[in-house]
């Protein structure tokens, strides 16, 4: 059966005729801010088609139209858009509010998101039904814009089918040899165990990813290189082999050398055993700068076939920027290799990235069964699999089709929201300049 959106007022209006259902247009609301001294100053007009928003200039902060449309029983999925005419530098400073919500019967809010900039005039984005929804509303809002009319028009809230966007997500938990004996050879082997335990399984991974440089893991005696190779070279040609066989994208982190210099990197690899791209870790911790490494200069997001992964290793993850601005790239998962560390503030650690970003974590670790698990982290800050056991992998099927969760906590405006969108949208960049100043001003010249 073809979807159907029936805009509420319509509903209403043919419901009480006898006739067929016909569009129309929403019901509209008017919303200005709680505080009664800047209700005369918010100006909001309609036009034929066109619903525009005026701020005073003597202390109008915000206004906005809500549309409201009724959803029929057979709509699992609706495409928001609307046009507008601020000027680029608005849009890119926030000015503008448009966004989603889901509401139910009671008029309690279900979920609310974002919409996405599509064009330099436009918002655009498709989101599923959640349950218990019967009311789907977009919100189009003017925010601390004096003395500017801004007009919306062409708005639209239409039926769409979305496809599934789930993904099998694993995780390697492997542990070399200690007291010394630990080689390549055998660590290579620890980590074709995993991929025979998958295969093993029937698994069919989307991705797998396995634990930082482990190939070169507590081996002694390595020599100047470090055990470092290039990329490609032996262990990711080897780790593509195994990414043909099971036809799944993978994350191998290795020691590589590159044009002289060397990187803690990982390559990522996808069903065809073709390398994608490289990741060389962005934060050094101070035995691997004194031992030689160099620094990446870049956060590179990798558009695979389910999705798009960023990647970061070990230490990068207490560095809140790195995650955010891969998150900002467009980044829906972060694989993320680790050598090993204890459990207490990492549990921590892992849940606070992935909650604040609106992310899924994969993380895969080295280290003994007791000491870290290898972990997979929902938005929500969730456990999704988890394991301790060296030589093992957990698994967990992922949904990138929309926004992941609902936060109670969240503080947004008339209910949930998810933070895929409002812990992005809401930030304000011209308060973070400090982040990007060096860390040592020039020392002035002497006359």
């Amino acid at each position: 059966m073809k979807q159907k959106l029936v805009p509420a007022m319509a509903a209403l209006l043919a419901t009480a005729a006898g006739a067929a259902e016909a569009p129309a247009a929403p019901r509209l609301i008017q919303e200005v801010p709680y505080r009664p001294d800047a209700r005369p100053q918010v100006v909001l007009e309609k036009g034929d088609g066109a619903y525009q928003v005026r701020l005073d200039r003597d202390g109008g902060t915000f206004a906005k139209w809500k549309l409201v449309y009724r959803l029929d029983d057979d709509v699992t999925a609706c495409r928001f858009a609307v046009r507008h005419d601020a000027p680029e530098a608005v849009v890119r400073a926030g000015l503008l509010t448009v966004r989603a919500a889901w509401v139910d019967a009671e008029g309690k809010n279900l979920r609310s998101a974002y919409l996405e900039a599509d064009s330099p005039t436009g918002f655009s984005r498709s989101l599923s039904r959640p349950e218990g929804a019967r009311f789907a509303e977009l919100h189009l809002g003017v925010r601390y814009l004096p003395d500017r009319t801004i007009t919306f028009r062409d708005a639209q809230c239409a039926a769409v089918t979305l496809p599934e966007r789930r993904a099998r997500i694993i995780v390697a938990k492997c542990t070399p040899r200690p007291d010394g004996l630990a080689t390549c050879e055998d660590n290579q082997k620890r980590m074709e165990s995993v991929f025979d335990a998958i295969a093993a399984a029937g698994e069919k991974p989307d991705l797998v990813v396995f634990p930082e440089t482990l190939l070169t893991r507590w081996v002694p005696d390595l020599g100047t290189d470090m055990g470092a190779q290039p990329i490609p070279g032996p262990h990711t040609q080897w780790a593509c082999e195994f990414a043909r066989k099971l036809h799944t994208n993978v994350v191998v982190s290795l020691r590589e050398k590159a044009d002289g210099r060397y990187y803690a990197s990982a390559a990522v690899i996808d069903r065809t055993g073709n390398i994608v791209g490289v990741y060389r870790k962005t934060q050094l911790t101070v035995g691997e700068y004194e031992n030689g490494y160099e620094w990446g200069d870049e956060l590179p997001v990798f558009d695979l076939d389910f999705g798009k992964v960023g990647v970061l290793i070990c230490w990068d993850l207490w560095f809140p920027e790195a995650i955010r601005g891969l998150r900002l790239n467009g980044a829906e998962v972060i694989a993320y290799p680790i050598a090993g560390t204890t459990f207490a503030h990492f549990d921590t650690m892992w849940k606070a990235r992935a909650m604040e970003n609106g992310i899924y974590l994969a993380a895969a670790i080295s280290g003994e069964s007791d000491s870290c698990p290898s972990r997979i982290i929902s938005p929500a800050g969730e456990v999704m699999a988890e394991t301790w056991k060296e030589q093992t992998y957990a698994a967990a099927t992922i949904d990138l089709r929309d926004p992941p969760v609902n936060l109670p906590w969240l503080s947004v405006t008339e209910g949930e929201g998810e933070t895929r969108t409002f812990y992005t949208h809401e930030r304000h960049p011209e308060l973070y300049r400090m982040l990007t100043a060096p860390k040592v001003e020039p020392t002035p010249q002497k006359p």
